[in-house]
Protein backbone atom coordinates (compact mmCIF):
# COMPACT_ATOMS: atom_id res chain seq x y z
CA UNK A 1 0.00 0.00 0.00
CA UNK A 2 3.22 2.41 0.93
CA UNK A 3 4.04 1.62 -2.66
CA UNK A 4 1.00 2.71 -4.98
CA UNK A 5 0.79 5.95 -2.67
CA UNK A 6 4.44 6.69 -3.17
CA UNK A 7 3.75 6.00 -7.22
CA UNK A 8 0.77 7.89 -7.05
CA UNK A 9 2.53 11.31 -5.10
CA UNK A 10 4.76 10.89 -7.62
CA UNK A 11 2.55 11.11 -10.31
CA UNK A 12 0.83 13.83 -9.14
CA UNK A 13 3.87 15.76 -8.32
CA UNK A 14 5.68 15.18 -12.39
CA UNK A 15 2.13 16.25 -13.62
CA UNK A 16 2.38 19.84 -11.45
CA UNK A 17 5.45 20.14 -12.26
CA UNK A 18 4.38 19.27 -16.57
CA UNK A 19 1.26 22.14 -16.23
CA UNK A 20 3.78 24.63 -14.78
CA UNK A 21 6.45 23.94 -17.34
CA UNK A 22 3.53 24.64 -19.96
CA UNK A 23 2.61 27.76 -18.09
CA UNK A 24 5.57 29.14 -18.57
CA UNK A 25 5.91 28.92 -22.15
CA UNK A 26 4.50 31.47 -24.90
CA UNK A 27 1.96 30.50 -26.96
CA UNK A 28 2.70 29.52 -30.63
CA UNK A 29 0.09 31.81 -31.94
CA UNK A 30 1.57 35.09 -30.34
CA UNK A 31 3.10 37.18 -33.32
CA UNK A 32 6.33 39.22 -32.24
CA UNK A 33 6.10 43.14 -32.64
CA UNK A 34 9.44 44.32 -34.33
CA UNK A 35 11.49 47.10 -33.75
CA UNK A 36 10.09 50.54 -34.54
CA UNK A 37 11.80 53.30 -36.81
CA UNK A 38 11.21 57.13 -36.99
CA UNK A 39 11.69 57.32 -40.77
CA UNK A 40 9.85 55.12 -42.83
CA UNK A 41 11.72 54.56 -46.19
CA UNK A 42 9.77 53.40 -49.74
CA UNK A 43 11.05 52.85 -52.91
CA UNK A 44 10.00 55.79 -55.66
CA UNK A 45 9.11 54.53 -58.62
CA UNK A 46 8.90 57.30 -61.43
CA UNK A 47 5.28 57.57 -63.72
CA UNK A 48 5.60 56.82 -67.05
CA UNK A 49 5.20 60.41 -69.02
CA UNK A 50 2.55 60.55 -71.31
CA UNK A 51 3.42 62.43 -74.06
CA UNK A 52 0.82 64.86 -75.49
CA UNK A 53 -0.98 63.66 -78.80
CA UNK A 54 0.78 65.53 -81.57
CA UNK A 55 -1.56 68.30 -83.02
CA UNK A 56 -2.87 67.17 -86.34
CA UNK A 57 -2.59 69.19 -89.35
CA UNK A 58 -6.11 70.48 -90.80
CA UNK A 59 -7.52 68.69 -93.80
CA UNK A 60 -6.18 69.62 -96.96
CA UNK A 61 -9.39 71.24 -98.79
CA UNK A 62 -9.27 69.60 -102.04
CA UNK A 63 -10.96 71.58 -104.53
CA UNK A 64 -13.48 70.60 -107.30
CA UNK A 65 -13.42 69.89 -110.98
CA UNK A 66 -15.28 70.65 -113.54
CA UNK A 67 -17.83 68.19 -114.95
CA UNK A 68 -17.17 69.64 -118.55
CA UNK A 69 -14.41 70.78 -120.23
CA UNK A 70 -14.56 74.18 -121.88
CA UNK A 71 -17.31 75.01 -119.53
CA UNK A 72 -16.84 77.79 -116.64
CA UNK A 73 -19.07 76.77 -113.53
CA UNK A 74 -19.38 80.07 -110.83
CA UNK A 75 -17.20 78.21 -107.83
CA UNK A 76 -19.01 78.19 -104.21
CA UNK A 77 -16.43 78.99 -101.68
CA UNK A 78 -18.50 78.13 -98.43
CA UNK A 79 -19.67 75.46 -100.05
CA UNK A 80 -16.48 74.11 -101.62
CA UNK A 81 -19.09 73.21 -104.99
CA UNK A 82 -19.42 74.72 -108.44
CA UNK A 83 -22.44 75.31 -109.82
CA UNK A 84 -23.07 75.12 -113.60
CA UNK A 85 -24.26 78.49 -115.25
CA UNK A 86 -26.77 79.18 -117.91
CA UNK A 87 -26.00 77.54 -121.15
CA UNK A 88 -27.53 79.40 -123.89
CA UNK A 89 -27.29 80.74 -127.65
CA UNK A 90 -26.24 84.03 -128.89
CA UNK A 91 -26.88 85.41 -132.20
CA UNK A 92 -24.27 87.13 -133.59
CA UNK A 93 -25.75 89.77 -135.49
CA UNK A 94 -24.47 93.22 -138.09
CA UNK A 95 -26.21 96.39 -138.40
CA UNK A 96 -25.58 99.20 -140.19
CA UNK A 97 -26.74 102.00 -139.20
CA UNK A 98 -28.04 104.57 -142.22
CA UNK A 99 -27.13 102.79 -144.72
CA UNK A 100 -23.50 102.67 -143.10
CA UNK A 101 -23.15 106.87 -143.23
CA UNK A 102 -23.24 106.60 -139.19
CA UNK A 103 -21.70 103.46 -139.46
CA UNK A 104 -21.55 99.34 -138.34
CA UNK A 105 -21.01 97.53 -135.46
CA UNK A 106 -21.62 93.83 -134.67
CA UNK A 107 -23.20 92.55 -131.34
CA UNK A 108 -24.58 89.32 -129.85
CA UNK A 109 -27.66 89.30 -129.01
CA UNK A 110 -29.83 86.89 -125.93
CA UNK A 111 -33.11 86.11 -125.80
CA UNK A 112 -34.88 87.03 -122.60
CA UNK A 113 -33.75 90.05 -120.12
CA UNK A 114 -32.32 88.14 -117.55
CA UNK A 115 -30.16 84.83 -116.13
CA UNK A 116 -32.29 82.42 -114.42
CA UNK A 117 -28.98 82.07 -112.83
CA UNK A 118 -27.82 84.86 -110.31
CA UNK A 119 -25.41 85.49 -107.60
CA UNK A 120 -25.30 87.11 -104.32
CA UNK A 121 -22.20 87.92 -103.24
CA UNK A 122 -19.98 90.42 -100.90
CA UNK A 123 -16.70 89.99 -102.02
CA UNK A 124 -14.99 89.22 -105.38
CA UNK A 125 -15.86 85.85 -107.33
CA UNK A 126 -14.04 83.19 -109.36
CA UNK A 127 -14.84 80.92 -111.99
CA UNK A 128 -13.71 77.44 -112.74
CA UNK A 129 -12.74 76.62 -115.92
CA UNK A 130 -11.33 72.77 -117.41
CA UNK A 131 -9.71 72.26 -120.79
CA UNK A 132 -9.10 69.21 -122.99
CA UNK A 133 -5.41 69.82 -122.88
CA UNK A 134 -5.14 71.53 -126.21
CA UNK A 135 -5.84 74.71 -125.38
CA UNK A 136 -2.32 77.27 -125.25
CA UNK A 137 -4.17 80.46 -124.46
CA UNK A 138 -7.36 80.10 -123.05
CA UNK A 139 -8.46 83.65 -123.29
CA UNK A 140 -7.97 84.08 -126.64
CA UNK A 141 -11.11 81.68 -127.35
CA UNK A 142 -13.22 82.48 -124.06
CA UNK A 143 -14.59 86.19 -123.73
CA UNK A 144 -16.49 87.46 -120.43
CA UNK A 145 -19.17 90.32 -121.60
CA UNK A 146 -21.37 92.02 -119.27
CA UNK A 147 -24.83 92.51 -121.37
CA UNK A 148 -27.15 95.40 -121.38
CA UNK A 149 -30.94 94.05 -121.09
CA UNK A 150 -33.75 95.81 -122.73
CA UNK A 151 -36.70 94.51 -125.61
CA UNK A 152 -36.91 91.51 -124.14
CA UNK A 153 -33.25 90.93 -125.01
CA UNK A 154 -29.52 90.84 -123.49
CA UNK A 155 -26.83 92.73 -125.93
CA UNK A 156 -23.59 93.25 -125.93
CA UNK A 157 -21.14 95.22 -129.12
CA UNK A 158 -18.32 93.66 -129.65
CA UNK A 159 -17.20 95.71 -132.81
CA UNK A 160 -18.12 98.45 -134.34
CA UNK A 161 -16.76 101.27 -136.98
CA UNK A 162 -16.89 105.19 -137.62
CA UNK A 163 -18.99 106.13 -140.71
CA UNK A 164 -18.97 109.41 -142.64
CA UNK A 165 -21.38 111.03 -140.02
CA UNK A 166 -20.48 111.35 -136.71
CA UNK A 167 -22.21 108.91 -134.47
CA UNK A 168 -23.31 109.76 -130.42
CA UNK A 169 -24.82 106.41 -129.76
CA UNK A 170 -23.49 104.75 -126.85
CA UNK A 171 -21.68 101.16 -126.84
CA UNK A 172 -23.89 98.91 -125.29
CA UNK A 173 -21.98 96.53 -122.62
CA UNK A 174 -18.31 95.97 -122.37
CA UNK A 175 -15.92 93.07 -122.66
CA UNK A 176 -14.23 92.10 -119.00
CA UNK A 177 -11.22 91.37 -118.53
CA UNK A 178 -9.94 88.44 -116.29
CA UNK A 179 -6.93 86.32 -115.53
CA UNK A 180 -6.56 82.60 -115.35
CA UNK A 181 -4.43 80.09 -112.38
CA UNK A 182 -3.48 76.82 -113.06
CA UNK A 183 -5.02 74.88 -110.11
CA UNK A 184 -4.75 71.08 -111.11
CA UNK A 185 -4.29 69.39 -114.20
CA UNK A 186 -6.12 71.46 -116.79
CA UNK A 187 -8.10 72.93 -114.31
CA UNK A 188 -7.97 76.61 -114.08
CA UNK A 189 -9.10 79.40 -111.73
CA UNK A 190 -10.89 82.46 -113.77
CA UNK A 191 -9.71 85.61 -111.45
CA UNK A 192 -10.59 89.17 -111.68
CA UNK A 193 -8.66 92.16 -110.62
CA UNK A 194 -11.80 94.15 -109.72
CA UNK A 195 -14.70 92.83 -107.98
CA UNK A 196 -17.78 92.61 -110.97
CA UNK A 197 -20.66 94.86 -110.93
CA UNK A 198 -24.01 94.18 -110.72
CA UNK A 199 -25.69 93.20 -113.79
CA UNK A 200 -26.40 90.22 -116.66
CA UNK A 201 -23.02 88.58 -118.00
CA UNK A 202 -21.80 85.52 -120.44
CA UNK A 203 -18.72 83.91 -121.17
CA UNK A 204 -18.68 83.16 -124.43
CA UNK A 205 -16.66 80.92 -126.87
CA UNK A 206 -14.99 82.92 -130.28
CA UNK A 207 -12.82 80.63 -131.36
CA UNK A 208 -14.53 80.98 -135.18
CA UNK A 209 -16.04 84.11 -135.30
CA UNK A 210 -17.41 83.55 -139.67
CA UNK A 211 -20.58 81.51 -137.01
CA UNK A 212 -23.92 82.98 -136.20
CA UNK A 213 -24.30 81.16 -133.23
CA UNK A 214 -22.21 81.04 -130.39
CA UNK A 215 -23.03 79.15 -127.08
CA UNK A 216 -23.01 81.53 -124.23
CA UNK A 217 -22.79 80.19 -120.91
CA UNK A 218 -24.74 83.42 -118.88
CA UNK A 219 -25.43 84.53 -115.45
CA UNK A 220 -26.09 87.58 -113.40
CA UNK A 221 -24.99 89.29 -110.45
CA UNK A 222 -27.08 91.34 -107.62
CA UNK A 223 -24.92 93.57 -106.24
CA UNK A 224 -22.38 96.40 -107.47
CA UNK A 225 -20.35 96.78 -104.33
CA UNK A 226 -19.25 95.70 -101.16
CA UNK A 227 -18.97 97.80 -98.23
Amino acid sequence: MPTKIAIHFVAVVSLVLFSNTLIGQPASNVVKKGPKYDTIIRKHIDKPVIKAAPKQAPAEVVLPVPEYVNQPYYFDKDGNKLIKLETTTAQLVSKKKTLGLKGAKQFFSLDDESSKVRFISRSNIVFFIKTSGDVIDLTSYIKLYKFIPGDQKRVVTITSKEGLLNNNEEEKGKQISFTLKLISNDNYMIQFTDPLEAGEYGFVWVKNMELKEFTVFAFAIDWKSSN
